[in-house]
């Protein structure tokens, strides 16, 4: 049984499905359990905000993915795992060597003789007052597709909206990329506020990239704000031309502690994640509620249950990289899931399990609809521009999580092309990445 449909549980799950099982054996039988109906391609959910590609490109469900295999699927939120002969050891760490029962809040139960923890990770508020009622989170595609209705009914109406994007992160730097150029494509146009506390961008990201980044935030008129926003509240404010309207006060504190506020159409919060995994359930956990694994990713103290993703630890010095703690990103979920998944079929069949490792291959970040910044794993070398974008939608296509999807995307996606092309020959052309355009 695997919790979580996201990157980390789906893939294990497909992964598992497609290994070979000993002739005449019974074949297990795989479930994913997730509260949502819909696997989310996450990355691609800046392409809902700007509606340049469909929902079910991005966010297909899972009766639709897993029709062409063996993986079943359970609608539920899980509330809870009870291993069979739990134990406790003399450090206090929670075991077990069989199977169990998870249960669900509606009363029903899954049981399960291996166990995945893919739970991912959800936003949280930071103790900011009226985060959680006056933001939009960019998680799902309802999300997305919140962000992009807020803005569609703006523009129809003829307002310029006024948006502020909270954090400026990786996330935060796309959203508000992507949202600038929705706004200025616009007659109304609009304004885009970054927030972030310490005034700087991408503060982690590779220098190439961030150098990219910038050169599109200042182009699009993004405005980067230094503050800590303390509190959000929803008001009655008055449009340009004077009408009624419901808008969010955002209150922030600068570097000096002067407080200070504005008034917004939309607010978008890109900070603050925390785990899933509920801090009462029988694992050893970290402090910030990750799950505790060894290097093969089985869970500390119990045989059979595995951890993956933003559920895992992310034990780094276990799992022989150069990262101090490996980061919260579908490209290592994706990886992991491969161990994840050999490993439950290695433990089944008497095989020996594999250490994860993990290869960083990149980092590619979207900041528009056709630009991005793709920075490479060696040295400090990013693409960007058309060119990067074109690789980063290759690079998606190829890790869409089936063959059928793949197909039907990349269908989709060449269909879009022709129309384009038939509709203006030379403006296609001239959107198209230039191979030596870097060359003197």
């Amino acid at each position: 049984v695997v919790l979580g449909g996201g990157f980390g549980g789906l893939y294990t799950a497909l992964k598992l499905d497609a290994l070979e099982w000993r002739a005449g054996a019974p074949r297990p039988t795989i479930t994913i359990v997730d509260r949502a109906d819909r696997f989310v391609f996450k990355p691609l959910l800046y392409e809902l905000v700007n509606e340049t590609l469909a929902s079910w490109e991005v966010a297909p469900t899972f009766a639709e993915l897993l029709a062409p295999t063996n993986v079943k699927f359970v609608k539920g939120d899980v509330v809870g795992f009870e291993p069979e002969n739990a134990s406790v050891a003399r450090d206090g760490t929670p075991c077990s060597t069989d199977g169990g029962t998870c249960a669900l809040r509606d009363g029903g139960t899954v049981p399960y003789d291996y166990l995945v923890l893919a739970l991912g990770t959800s936003t949280s508020d930071g103790g900011v007052i009226g985060a959680k009622e006056n933001a939009i989170a960019l998680n799902t595609a309802e999300d997305a597709e919140r962000m992009a209705k807020v803005l569609g009914d703006l523009e129809r109406d003829g307002k310029s909206p006024r948006v502020a994007v909270i954090g400026g992160g990786l996330s935060g730097v796309e959203l508000s990329a992507v949202i600038a150029e929705r706004l200025a494509g616009k007659a109304a146009g609009g304004n885009v506020d970054m927030i972030t506390p310490s005034g700087r961008v991408m503060a982690g990201a590779p220098p190439g990239q961030r150098e990219a980044a910038m050169k599109v935030l200042d182009k699009a008129n993004v405005n980067v704000v230094g503050g800590r926003v303390t509190r959000l509240d929803r008001v009655e404010a008055a449009d340009d031309a004077g009408a009624p309207s419901v808008a969010t006060k955002v209150t922030m504190n600068d570097a000096n502690g002067e407080e200070s506020e504005q008034i917004y159409d939309l607010v978008c919060w890109t900070v603050g994640q925390r785990a899933e995994t509920p801090s009462d359930w029988p694992l050893s956990m970290t402090a910030t509620r990750k799950v505790k694994t060894d290097a093969t990713l089985r869970v500390n103290g119990h045989s059979r249950v595995y951890a993956v993703g933003d559920a895992s630890s992310s034990a780094a010095d276990l799992m022989g990289t150069n990262f101090d703690v490996l980061p919260s990103t579908a490209q290592v979920a994706f990886q992991q899931a491969d161990y994840a998944a050999w490993n439950v079929w290695a433990s089944i069949n008497g095989r020996a399990a594999l250490p994860f490792r993990y290869q960083h291959i990149g980092d590619m970040m979207v900041l528009g609809a056709l630009d991005a910044a793709v920075a490479l794993p060696v040295g400090d070398i990013t693409i960007d521009g058309p060119a990067a974008a074109a690789l980063r939608r290759v690079a998606y296509l190829y890790r869409m999580p089936t063959n059928e999807h793949r197909i039907k995307v990349a269908q989709r996606w060449l269909e879009d092309g022709v129309e384009d092309f038939a509709r203006d020959p030379a403006a296609f052309l001239a959107r198209l990445p230039n191979p030596f355009a870097t060359f003197p």
